[in-house]
C-alpha cells in the first residue's frame, strides 16, 4: 500500500497525517499504530474489555477504532492496531516512589477490574499448577537418571532436585492451610481480572502516574496473583530495602486484602518457579540453548536463592 508512515494513519481517521516510524512502531498525536500478533476475535475481545475497565481505570491500554469501526485493520496477512502512546519512563523497582507508584496503580486496576462480563477465559487454580509443575520436575529427574552421561546441568540440577522438591511440597502444603479455594471461586464468579503478564515493560510512569499496559495475556483469577507477580521480580531485582509486609500496606491501603492473602502471597513466592522454568527449558523436545549458559544461569538462581529466601520470610 505504499508509505505506511501515511498510509496507516488514514485508516485510523488520519487522512493526510504522517506518523514517526520509532522501532516498528508508527506514532501519532499520543497513539501508535503496531502489528498484532493477536486474531481479529482476540483483538474484539481486548477492545471490550478495555473500554470497559476504562470507565474506572483511565491508566491502561485504550484501542482505537479503525474508519470501519473495527478496533484494527488487515493490510495482506498483517494486522494492524492503534493504541494509546504515553510517553514517559519505565519505573525503577528499587526506589520506594516508584514501586508506590506501581502498587497503587495495580490496586485501582483491580478495584475497577471486577465484574466483567466481556472477561477473558479463566486461568487454572494454584493447586493445580503446582501439582503440574510438580510432575514435570519428576519427569526432568527421571530423564537426567536415564542420561548415559551427565552434562554440568544435569550435575547440578540433580544435586538440587530433592531440596526443590520440597520447597514444591510446602508450598502446597501452605496454600492448602489458607482459604483460596474459596477465594478463587468467588474471584471466577465475580469474574475478577488478573493481567497475568506485569513486568517493567508493562508500566510507564507520567506526571505522577503509573499506566499499566500489554493487556495480551489478561485472564479470570485471583488477582493476588498480579501482586505475587510484582513482588517477585522487586525480590529477585531489587535491593530488598523496603520490607515485603510495607509494599503489602501501600496495595492495601487502596484495595483491602483477604486475611490469608500473607500466605497465598508467600506460597506464590517461596515456589520454586525459576528453577523449574529452566530445568523445562533444558528438557525440553524443542530446547534451543548454549549448554554454558544455561548452566551459569542455573548457578545465578541457586546462589540468588538465599537472599531471596531471606526477604520472603517477612510474610511469615
Amino acid at each position: 500500500m505504499g508509505d505506511l508512515a501515511t498510509g496507516l494513519p488514514a485508516y485510523f481517521g488520519y487522512a493526510g497525517v504522517r506518523a514517526v516510524k520509532e522501532r516498528g512502531n508508527y506514532l501519532l498525536d499520543g497513539f501508535k499504530i503496531h502489528r498484532s500478533y493477536s486474531n481479529p476475535h482476540e483483538i474484539f475481545e481486548r477492545y471490550k474489555m478495555l473500554n470497559r475497565l476504562a470507565e474506572g481505570f483511565p491508566y491502561a491500554d485504550v484501542i482505537m477504532p479503525a474508519t470501519n469501526g473495527a478496533p484494527f485493520i488487515t493490510l495482506g496477512r498483517e494486522v494492524y492496531v492503534m493504541t494509546r502512546h504515553v510517553v514517559g519512563r519505565e519505573p525503577a523497582l528499587n526506589d520506594l516512589e516508584d514501586i508506590t507508584y506501581i502498587l497503587e496503580s495495580i490496586a485501582h486496576f483491580h478495584k475497577a477490574a471486577r465484574g466483567f462480563e466481556c472477561a477473558p477465559k479463566k486461568a487454572s487454580p494454584l493447586n493445580e499448577v503446582f501439582e503440574k509443575q510438580k510432575s514435570e520436575l519428576d519427569t526432568a529427574i527421571k530423564k537426567v537418571h536415564r542420561c548415559p552421561r551427565l552434562s554440568d546441568f544435569d550435575v547440578l540440577m540433580l544435586k538440587n532436585a530433592d531440596a526443590y522438591a520440597e520447597r514444591v511440597e510446602n508450598a502446597a502444603k501452605i496454600l492448602e492451610k489458607t482459604d483460596y479455594a474459596a477465594l478463587y471461586t468467588r474471584a471466577a464468579e465475580e469474574k475478577h481480572l488478573c493481567h497475568n503478564a506485569l513486568k517493567e515493560e508493562s508500566f510507564t510512569i507520567h506526571e505522577n502516574n503509573c499506566y499499566i499496559s500489554r493487556f495480551e495475556e489478561t485472564t479470570v483469577d485471583l488477582q493476588l496473583s498480579d501482586l505475587a507477580s510484582v513482588l517477585r521480580r522487586y525480590a529477585r531485582k531489587s535491593n530488598r530495602e523496603i520490607p515485603i509486609k510495607k509494599l503489602l500496606q501501600i496495595y492495601g491501603s487502596i484495595l483491602p486484602l483477604p486475611a490469608t492473602a500473607d500466605k497465598i502471597i508467600y506460597a506464590q513466592l517461596s515456589f520454586p518457579w525459576q528453577f523449574l522454568k529452566i530445568s523445562s527449558q533444558y528438557y525440553s523436545k524443542k530446547r534451543n540453548f548454549i549448554p554454558a549458559a544455561i548452566t551459569g544461569r542455573m548457578s545465578a538462581i541457586l546462589d540468588e536463592q538465599k537472599c531471596y529466601d531471606a526477604y520472603i520470610a517477612g510474610l511469615l
